[in-house]
């Protein structure tokens, strides 16, 4: 099996080294690097045609005459690979020796799937690991909630649609053979490129879940999107609640901040479900997520409205008044 990795960098001089050689350091080694830098402008290209120099046959560097963007430029770095399996990769983060091994061995065990994401260790600017917390926590996914139910695919698929993205692109693993791939990645505010290839994905029951860590995700201030770091706990038992039929509301929203907290994310998958409705070659249907989404809207709003009035107009106020 043919392995590629999708490797998108912009100004990452400060860790990529370190990023390069956790990749070139793997117990299964990979066919190729596809490197796409996006018109960086500190010296991440003298870096980068330094590993080229050293490994001529492994990194292939594509260099955007003029920023693109994320979502654009890890189309343009996946659309560039030959393998047969596409490992994401971001410039900051550290590969554990067995990450491409353990990817590897699970495709081969789970042949009718087509993507994995995993978890992660979290570490900082100076490489030291969060021993408390993971890269799930920090995204506030509920993972144990949705582990515990019947139907792990369709509560998956319906945590990444209504909820909240929980695939850290940098952790995901794909086929190359999925029509998806070769299409042009959609421009949506609020959707990130990694959630759109995980709804695709979990549309067709085919994205995978490992628990075990296999990168160190770099949380620190210069990155493009990070995790939340406060109040994790909190968070998960929001997004486990949001992701509820019918909502425990009683139990969860204890404060109007949760109450806000909750119905701007319903907003926010609102708006990117309409748009998404719009795609004419997608694969799925997704008016069941709009009419879902909905509804939660207006059991949020009517419970805000009753308990918190004043507060729950001066926010309605906002959002019709104030761009």
């Amino acid at each position: 099996m043919k392995i590629s990795v999708a490797f998108i960098v912009y100004n990452g001089s400060q860790y990529l080294r370190t990023q390069l050689d956790s990749i070139l350091a793997q117990t299964h080694k990979v066919d190729e690097i596809i490197v796409c830098d996006d018109a960086s402008y500190d010296n991440t290209k003298e870096i980068l045609e330094d590993y080229k120099n050293k490994h001529p046959n492994l990194f292939f560097i594509h260099y955007n005459n003029q920023n693109i963007g994320p979502t654009k430029n890890i189309e343009k770095a996946i659309q560039s690979c030959t393998g047969e399996l596409i490992l994401l990769a971001d410039q900051d983060d550290y590969w554990e020796a067995n990450k491409v091994q353990t990817i590897v061995q699970w495709f081969e065990q789970n042949p009718t799937m087509n993507g994995v994401f995993t978890n992660g260790s979290l570490m900082n600017s100076k490489g030291e690991l969060d021993n408390k917390y993971a890269l799930w926590d920090a995204m506030s996914f509920p993972y144990k909630t949705i582990k515990s139910k019947n139907e792990l695919n369709n509560n998956l698929k319906l945590y990444i649609n209504t909820v909240e993205n929980c695939v850290t692109g940098a952790t995901l693993a794909i086929r190359n053979n999925l029509p998806f791939l070769k299409q042009p990645f959609p421009i949506i505010k609020n959707l990130v490129h990694d959630r759109w290839l995980a709804i695709n994905l979990a549309e067709n029951n085919s994205l995978g879940i490992l628990e075990e860590k296999l990168i160190r995700y770099r949380i620190h201030s210069a990155q493009a999107i990070g995790g939340m770091t406060e109040n994790i706990e909190k968070y998960i038992e929001l997004n486990a609640n949001l992701l509820e039929g019918i909502p425990n509301i009683n139990n969860s929203i204890n404060s109007f901040k949760d109450l806000r907290y909750i119905l701007n994310k319903i907003e926010t998958n609102l708006e990117i479900q309409n748009e998404i409705s719009k795609i004419e070659n997608k694969s799925f249907d997704n008016t069941n997520y709009i009419a879902i989404l909905k509804n939660k809207h207006k059991i949020y709003l009517e419970y805000g409205f009753a308990k918190w009035p004043i507060l729950s107009g001066l926010r309605k106020f906002k959002k019709l008044f104030i761009v």
